[in-house]
């Protein structure tokens, strides 16, 4: 079949093409006796119907049929046949066929944009990490140590701030209790403003069995409605103190450390150190990289298929409205989630609202296809699993295939594909650039921003 395909634009395509009438005609005769098997017709039994009674009694509706079926078939074939990369479905725009003649068909369809990425080469970046200072490694390290403490009860002293004391309490409005103003065997920590302030810091300096009056004036957001912003006098009943007891900042707590394996203090310094390093270089490196695909996008800048476009801009002001209904429920106090979206219709104003943001979005999801098949970056079966265990750990584990499967299901999968593969292209796109690299100080590097 001779297919011609005229240019209209960057983003439209026409299609034009005939369909041979003896393969038209074979379709039909095929139909009629498919027909024949199934249809009833008085004084012949099925599959005996002549063709001819039954060209008389369905033949418009057959030949309507089986026109409309071979020229949507034929149509897909020459879109695939002549690689188009269709958005959405094809437009006829005129069928000639007439009886006994081959079929003359045309229609058009918006395509994806033929992308010939300009040389990239020249672009110059800078990747930007803070310094590691030693007070950020003693602040980690301090942060494993708590983790190791221990809380040991404590006798023949008063409490002090960051003790963690057991009391009894009750609590009046005026000279009447009050509903949730009294408790028993409570753990708070003295000074940790866990408790409406100055009740918590109120309790420094009391021996265990000493009874204490405090008042204290509650804030007028608090959600106890009864007693928001008037002053409620509390009677505190210490009963117990303890105190956090942390390891020795030694070897043997280096040693002791689960799952990192330090041959010693000075090694969980160091290797501490290179962490935090590596970690704060991850984080500029995906800056460059967002710096990077920007920066391809804007030398690239394509047209986009308005049924594209229009697609996009639903995506986002569905997302946006999602978001508002989230937060609008989150702010009324509701536990559950409603969601009844039964579609956004894509207005002028929406277009107006979104086109630009949606513009950006698809050029640079375009420009990065482009650019991973330019680069053959695909992520493999194995590196996805691995990625869908990682995250299914972090997680709190589960059953490996059903976790997959669902997200597979929801769409979860798809899009941690999509951002595996987008990673790929662009760490392989950062060898083809020039990328200085640079350690300032963090307060340097907050001003910057």
């Amino acid at each position: 079949m001779k297919i011609d395909i005229e240019d209209v634009d960057s983003c439209n395509k026409k299609i034009k093409f005939e369909i041979p009438h003896q393969e038209y005609d074979k379709k039909v005769k095929a139909y009629y006796q498919k027909l024949g098997r199934e249809v009833k017709v008085p004084g012949f039994r099925k599959g005996k119907v002549p063709i001819a009674l039954l060209e008389k009694q369905f033949g418009p509706d057959v030949k309507k049929e089986v026109l409309s079926n071979l020229i949507s078939e034929e149509l897909n074939n020459a879109i695939v046949e002549k690689d188009l990369r269709a958005v959405g479905q094809p437009h006829l725009l005129e069928v000639n066929a007439e009886e006994g003649t081959d079929i003359s068909v045309s229609a058009s369809v918006e395509v994806l944009p033929t992308v010939e990425l300009q040389d990239y080469s020249g672009i110059e970046l800078k990747i930007t990490t803070p310094r590691v200072t030693d007070e950020e490694v003693d602040q980690t390290i301090e942060a494993l140590r708590q983790r190791k403490a221990e809380n040991v009860q404590v006798t023949g002293r008063p409490s002090q701030d960051k003790d963690l004391l057991k009391i009894d309490f009750t609590s009046k409005l005026g000279d009447q209790p009050f509903e949730g103003g009294s408790a028993q065997d409570q753990i708070i920590q003295a000074g940790g403003g866990q408790l409406i302030e100055g009740l918590d810091k109120g309790m420094i300096g009391m021996e265990i069995g000493e009874t204490r009056d405090i008042q204290v004036q509650v804030p007028e957001d608090y959600h106890n409605k009864e007693i928001a912003g008037k002053d409620v006098d509390f009677q505190i009943v210490l009963k117990g103190i303890q105190e956090q007891k942390l390891p020795e900042l030694d070897d043997e707590f280096a040693r002791n450390v689960e799952d990192k394996d330090y041959a010693s203090l000075d090694d969980m310094k160091q290797r501490v150190r290179s962490e935090l390093e590596d970690f704060e270089h991850k984080e500029a490196k995906k800056a460059v990289k967002k710096e990077l695909a920007e920066k391809i996008t804007e030398q690239n800048q394509l047209d986009i298929p308005e049924g594209l476009l229009k697609d996009q801009v639903k995506f986002m002001a569905e997302q946006a409205r999602k978001k508002e209904a989230k937060e609008d429920h989150q702010h009324q106090g509701h536990d559950h989630d409603h969601d009844h979206d039964h579609g956004v219709e894509v207005t002028p104003e929406l277009l107006t609202q979104y086109r630009e943001p949606a513009m950006k979005a698809l050029q640079e999801e375009l420009v990065l296809d482009q650019l991973a098949r330019d680069l053959k970056a695909e992520v493999t079966e194995e590196e996805l699993e691995q990625e869908v265990k990682n995250m299914s750990q972090l997680l709190g584990g589960g059953n490996l295939q059903q976790i997959k499967r669902e997200w597979e299901k929801n769409g979860i999968l798809a899009r941690l594909h999509n951002r595996m593969k987008r990673d790929k292209t662009l760490d392989a796109a950062l060898e083809k650039v020039t990328i200085k690299e640079e350690k300032v100080d963090r307060k340097d590097l907050i001003a910057d921003n």
